[in-house]
């Protein structure tokens, strides 16, 4: 079983996207995920019924997720109050006029900004290129714009892997060593929190990625990024909960934008301008 906690939200998305319509895994996925909101009514006969599976198909099916029996999935019903308002939250501050999307995204771009010119965010470069393996630790709400990310590493030569709280994590983060990192991105820090027995038993050379104020999780590792502007990520300042979806998507999507653009001005090996040997539409000369 994986450590942490396991999103069936997000299980179940990924098994209706990659699956057939004709296959019974999309169907049952389909059918939890419409049925998301009255989970722990659910009778197993009537999913049985309605998505013409076995007791023992929909056993495997919850099995294939990461999930025991029936009864695992239905404990999960929570997470549907946790989604919406998690999607749910700025929309509310902003038509309560207590946040302005245009505001709160020119604030965090300039922190990043400034981040970017820190001897922190050199070094970062630096160990991106020089660790042996390079791994990304996130929550899954972050995991679209580390995926671009990781794509785009590919294209220089260097293999990131990405774990998120969806994919076994825990053998493979204990198994770096100390000529590895860990990147561990945590917005809020709820994930960090969640992940800390993971993290403390690594050896790896670990770096922080956050927009969370300071705490306890700090100790945890050798280096830390704060994307939040400098005068909003003191120490004991309070993380407005609204403003978690907003960091996790653009505010992770333009910092790992940024780090790959200062990672290409550092060792693309074509130094941003083709050579005149190299052929046109190569992708990247590794």
């Amino acid at each position: 079983m994986r450590e942490g906690r396991l999103n069936l939200f997000m299980s179940l998305l990924a098994v209706y996207d990659e699956n057939d319509r004709d296959d019974s895994s999309y169907t049952l996925a389909r059918y939890f995920l419409e049925h998301f909101d009255s989970l722990a009514d659910l009778n197993i006969y009537d999913v049985m019924d309605v998505c013409f599976v076995s007791r023992s198909g929909v056993r495997r099916f919850c099995q294939s997720i990461g999930f025991d029996n029936f009864s695992e999935i239905k404990a999960r019903a929570g997470e549907y109050g946790l989604f919406r308002n998690y999607f749910l939250r700025y929309v509310r501050a902003e038509q309560a006029g207590n946040r302005d999307l245009r505001r709160d995204l020119d604030d965090l771009y300039d922190g990043i900004d400034a981040l970017m010119q820190t001897d922190i965010a050199a070094g970062l470069v630096r160990s991106l290129h020089d660790c042996d393996q390079v791994m990304l630790f996130s929550a899954d709400s972050s995991s679209m714009a580390l995926r671009e990310f990781q794509r785009a590493m590919v294209g220089q030569g260097k293999v990131v892997q990405l774990v998120t709280e969806s994919t076994p994590a825990a053998d493979a983060v204990r198994a770096l060593g100390p000529d590895d990192m860990l990147l561990a991105v945590s917005t809020s820090g709820a994930f960090v929190r969640r992940q800390e027995a993971q993290v403390r038993d690594s050896e790896a050379y670990k770096v922080y990625v956050t927009a969370a104020p300071y705490g306890r999780s700090l100790s945890l590792f050798d280096d830390v990024l704060s994307l939040c502007p400098a005068d909003a990520s003191q120490p004991g300042l309070p993380w407005d909960p609204a403003l978690h979806r907003i960091y996790a998507s653009y505010g992770v999507s333009y910092f790992f934008d940024r780090l790959f653009d200062r990672y290409a001005r550092a060792y693309d090996l074509s130094g941003l301008e083709r050579p005149d040997d190299v052929p046109a539409g190569r992708f990247c000369e590794g």
